[in-house]
């Protein structure tokens, strides 16, 4: 089952991914960000280590959704395996994953970058939430 769907937007891309914990949200929006944007056979043959210290938890996830799109539009890297541990606004992770190749994947929609549009981040009972629209 998924931990996340999409959400009608006009002319761009809306996602809710939803969690147990933080961390799980976190990685929850990076595997969304992907399957959207990616399809193939995948290795977890690269490593990548992020760090990133914000204002908000809301600015701590945009910030995440961008430092993501920026590593696969320059590098081309695509996360696979996510460690992340998070503590107020700051988040570390380390990545694993692959590089783009176009004998094994294939791009499906291509994100182009995050928006504060109806950007939501909270905690309702025992589950997190989160809401996001990319442009495509």
């Amino acid at each position: 089952m998924k931990n996340y769907k999409y959400i009608d937007h006009t002319a761009d891309l809306g996602i809710e991914v939803h969690a147990k914990t933080i961390e799980e949200l976190f990685i929850n929006i990076g595997i969304a960000i992907f399957e959207t944007q990616v399809s193939g056979h995948f290795l977890s043959q690269k490593e990548l280590n992020i760090k990133i210290v914000s204002e908000s938890l809301e600015e701590l996830f945009i910030d995440w959704c961008r430092e993501l799109l920026y590593h696969f539009s320059v590098h081309s890297f695509i996360p696979q395996e996510y460690d992340i541990s998070i503590e107020k606004f700051s988040l570390s992770a380390c990545l694993s994953g692959d590089k783009l190749d176009a004998k094994r994947h294939k791009i499906k929609t291509e994100i182009k970058n995050a928006t504060y549009h109806n950007l939501k981040v909270n905690k309702i009972n025992d589950l997190y939430k989160a809401m996001i629209i990319f442009d495509v």
